[in-house]
């Protein structure tokens, strides 16, 4: 388990190789180009595609980088900026909406060469924390956030369950009319098309650790069956889920 240290806000990419830590700060890491497969404790994630994840201090995590790829990364020591509970208890996941999006930009062009030094580092890192605080506290009606956004992320955190698109626009305060309107305008593709996607991205990350059988990877992503699953995979990426094991 690596040592405290002091805050850092840095960008970082990552090779090819799968690994498993656990570290004495906490940790965000924002995407800004390719992706990073990560189950943080049991809850499995991805960051890219507009999410981005925090990992408590002590959390068991595993990553795999997938491509060319690169993050904003922040290291945070305990009690640092943010009280460790809204760390802890937050769910790991997050979106990532247009205007966070802009200010890691920013701050992976200042740190491209090399982490920002500490003044602009601690205000670059309030910034971020108090953006994602008001992102994820719930508003007077119990939500939170931007409702094609808390959609996304909804649909990331149970995509193994069969979720309609009237369950949806009514989890955000939409008519299912609205919902589709708005979530195509913001996404570029369907609900229905956009939560098949996510399911495929999960369990191709599934299959290729391994850890669970086909037939069970279909059915934890939401799939009816095997068959249904190798079908979808097919028409993806013209691969069988064997062919994605052990990858």
């Amino acid at each position: 388990m690596a040592q405290p240290h002091r805050l850092t806000v840095a960008t970082r990419s990552y090779d090819g190789r799968e690994r498993r830590h656990a570290h004495r700060f906490h940790q965000i890491v924002l995407p800004v180009a390719g992706s990073l497969e990560m189950a943080v404790d049991a809850e499995q994630g991805r960051v890219g595609d507009g999410q981005g994840v925090i990992v408590a201090d002590g959390t068991p995590h595993s990553f795999l980088a997938r491509g060319s790829n690169r993050f904003v990364v922040l290291d945070l020591p305990p009690h640092a900026l943010l009280p460790d509970a809204a760390l802890r208890q937050a769910d790991a996941f997050f979106a990532v909406d247009a205007a966070l999006d802009s200010l890691i930009r920013y701050l992976a062009s200042e740190a491209a060469d090399a982490p920002l030094d500490d003044p602009t580092a601690h205000h670059a890192a309030a910034l971020l924390l108090r953006a994602l605080e008001r992102r994820r506290a719930p508003s007077p009606d119990g939500a939170a956030g931007d409702p094609i956004a808390r959609a996304q992320a909804l649909m990331r955190a149970r995509c193994g369950e069969a979720l309609s698109v009237a369950e949806l626009a009514h989890a955000v305060g939409l008519s299912p009319s609205q919902f589709h309107e708005r979530f195509r305008a913001r996404a570029g593709t369907t609900p229905a098309r956009f939560l098949n996607d996510v399911r495929l991205d999960r369990a191709e990350a599934l299959l290729r650790s391994g850890d669970l059988p086909p037939a069970e990877v279909a059915l934890a992503v939401g799939f009816s069956d095997q068959s249904a699953l190798t079908r979808s995979l097919k028409r993806r990426r013209g691969v069988t889920p064997g062919a994605l094991r052990g990858r």
